[in-house]
């Protein structure tokens, strides 16, 4: 199939925060390589506002699978049947989302063979031992790649990812706006440090909470910042102990408090995110904010944020780091052993060459 005969192109988006961030460089090569095409992002609700304001996608379906069950699974099938699609792009690797892709009748189904989905796909992408330690947003890249080959593009094989960007829209702005004069920030005199203390899916990726206490304390000592913590609403309480071991009051606790709208535009004001591994750390990153993820059991060579202002820290010489459990079945010494004035003197030097860049383009 020529590249010119490619009208309707649908992709089904990833389910995770961080995961959708990562699709970024993949959709912008995408939009470049068949610039003619209509192209359909279908996201979850949870994703969906990433895309608000972005020039690679040229509509953004909302697949309430979650909330909806199989309801929204055959009106996804429908709404493609409908469409006809001439080109599927599956970043998600479920089974279920080659079935869908297969039932809506798209020409061209391409994404990696995972789960068994192989036989679904028109061409079927392979993981190997050489992508050991390769960052996630090449495989997003390879789909495109794939896709590109199969409409007998002339493109190089292989391609470096550039870094995932997102653009915070005016409805971005406004709602953050809004919910931080709530709270009484109003100025911006002083500088707004964000923390996140939880994480979703994994208790072993949590520093913990009394060193993002110090941490808060250095920060306000050091820069008279005002800090909020933020999170999702299962994170609240873990924002509402570093709260409670804080020497100076005053920091606000906003997790599980912001829409996805609100979180985007709360980061893209703030002048620092310092987070554990987190989908809010490739926002931030993705938004050009400086970013400051801790990693410990996670593998930062696959999965950091990637940004023109964004830092990873981790303890060295620990033999079980990148270990990928849940729950740390030791003494989480990948954690530790890592000091809140490591953190503190890290975060504010990534200020400080935040600040000389900012006046050297002023110059």
């Amino acid at each position: 199939m020529p590249n010119s005969s490619v009208e309707r192109i649908i992709i089904r988006g990833t389910n995770w925060l961080g995961d959708a961030v990562m699709t970024t460089p993949a959709l912008r090569r995408l939009r470049s390589s068949f610039p003619a095409a209509h192209i359909v992002l279908l996201a979850t609700p949870r994703t969906a506002d990433l895309f608000i304001a972005s020039s690679f996608v040229d509509e953004v379906a909302l697949y309430r699978r979650r909330e909806e069950g199989v309801r929204a699974f055959t009106d996804a099938v429908r709404m493609m049947r409908r469409n006809r699609f001439d080109l599927a792009l599956l970043f998600q690797n479920a089974f279920e989302a080659a079935l869908l892709a297969w039932l809506g009748g798209a020409a061209l189904r391409i994404g990696f063979a995972a789960e068994g989905r192989g036989t679904l796909l028109t061409h079927a992408l392979h993981h190997t031992p050489e992508h050991r330690n390769r960052h996630q947003t090449q495989d997003y890249l390879d789909i495109v790649i794939a896709a590109e080959r199969a409409c007998g593009l002339k493109i190089e094989t292989t391609a470096a990812a550039s870094h995932p960007s997102i653009t915070a829209a005016t409805t971005h702005l406004a709602a953050a706006e809004a919910l931080l004069q709530r709270h009484q920030i109003t100025t911006r005199e002083q500088q707004l440090i964000a923390l996140n203390a939880g994480a979703t899916n994994s208790r072993a990726k949590c520093w913990p909470e009394d060193r993002f206490a110090a941490l808060a304390d250095r920060l306000i000592d050091n820069l008279n910042a005002r800090v909020i913590l933020i999170g999702a609403p299962s994170e609240r309480d873990n924002a509402a102990r570093v709260i409670a071991q804080m020497k100076h009051a005053g920091a606000i606790n906003l997790a599980g408090e912001t829409s996805m709208t609100e979180l985007i535009g709360v980061l893209d004001r703030c002048d620092l995110l310092i987070t554990n591994d987190t989908g809010p750390a490739h926002i931030a990153a993705a938004l050009g904010k400086p970013t400051l993820t801790i990693f410990g059991p996670t593998n930062e060579f696959e999965t950091a944020p990637l940004g023109p202002r964004a830092e990873v820290i981790r303890a060295e010489g620990i033999q079980c780091a990148r270990c990928m459990h849940r729950d740390c079945p030791i003494d989480h010494r990948c954690m530790t052993r890592i000091a809140a004035d490591e953190v503190a003197e890290r975060a504010m030097n990534l200020l400080r060459q935040t600040e000389s860049e900012a006046h050297r383009r002023v110059k």
